[in-house]
């Protein structure tokens, strides 16, 4: 089932990356949409948490879900505002080196085994990310390569977060009180100027933002459903092989079709990467 669930997310976080990529070129209100992809988020988990709610008497969990929530803050507001810079095959190619980040954290703060086909697939999958930096032309500023660099290092700390609180929460209780609930409030406290910014971005789009954010609900929900049933590692990694899904998504909607060879290569590398984790 974690296989499934893993797979699953993948899909979902293809379709909320490109989504979000064709919004954001026109919306340019990063921390705007980043409060609307937590609150959408909180609506969609909160039922299924109150469903079947399993939560911690103690209050060290509780700390950790705040900050998973500060994380999500600024993995999401990185990420989106480098979604304003450069394409999403770059962000994903370049968002691979969380998986070194995912895999070392795994061993020294989770305490998993080290193995050599984790290793193997990890190595690919930065390989993937290696060659298409290479080939590209970098952005003059390098703003968001930067952006994604940091947004890497978030990332792997929020999934290695999550994996730790699964002993305390299921699931959705986990989705609600640590991925969306504590990034909501968070949002709307740090963000300049917040109630003008969400009310512009509610009239103009709020039809096409909540379409959006319910995508990214959902595959947040399979991705913290998954972490509950296997280690951190495979489960990030397996979802890696729906770049291609990106790929196509470029070609056929977004129209960036710049060195489609450079791409499948990166993309075979991804996919040996996931096939490893599955020996």
């Amino acid at each position: 089932m974690w296989f499934i669930f893993s797979a699953l997310a993948g899909l979902l976080y293809t379709g909320d990356g490109l989504l979000r990529r064709h919004f954001l070129r026109k919306q340019k209100d990063a921390w705007a949409f980043s409060f609307f992809y937590s609150l959408v988020g909180a609506i969609v988990s909160f039922p299924l948490m109150l469903a079947s709610p399993v939560l911690p008497t103690s209050i060290g969990p509780w700390l950790g879900a705040l900050l998973v929530g500060l994380l999500i803050v600024g993995n999401n507001l990185l990420l989106f505002k480098a979604a304003n810079h450069i394409e999403a095959s770059i962000i994903g190619t370049l968002f691979k080196l969380k998986y070194v980040w995912i895999f070392a954290l795994s061993i020294l703060l989770l305490g998993n085994a080290f193995e050599w086909t984790k290793l193997g697939g990890v190595i690919l999958t930065m390989a993937a990310g290696i060659i298409i930096m290479h080939r590209f032309k970098r952005p003059k500023d390098n703003t968001g390569v930067s952006l994604v660099l940091l947004a890497t290092l978030f990332n792997a700390l929020l999934i290695i977060a999550s994996k730790y609180l699964l002993d305390y929460f299921n699931a959705p209780s986990l989705t609600f009180f640590a991925t969306f609930l504590p990034a909501l409030l968070l949002n709307f406290i740090l963000m300049p100027r917040a109630r003008s910014r969400i009310g512009s971005m509610f009239k103009a789009d709020w039809k096409v933002v909540f379409g959006i954010c319910a995508v990214g609900a959902a595959a947040s929900l399979a991705l913290n459903q998954a972490l509950s049933l296997h280690d951190a590692t495979s489960v990030i990694i397996i979802s890696e092989v729906f770049l291609v899904l990106i790929l196509a998504g470029e070609h056929l909607v977004l129209k960036e079709k710049e060195q489609l060879w450079v791409k499948l290569g990166s993309i075979m590398l991804a996919i040996a990467g996931a096939a490893m984790i599955l020996l």
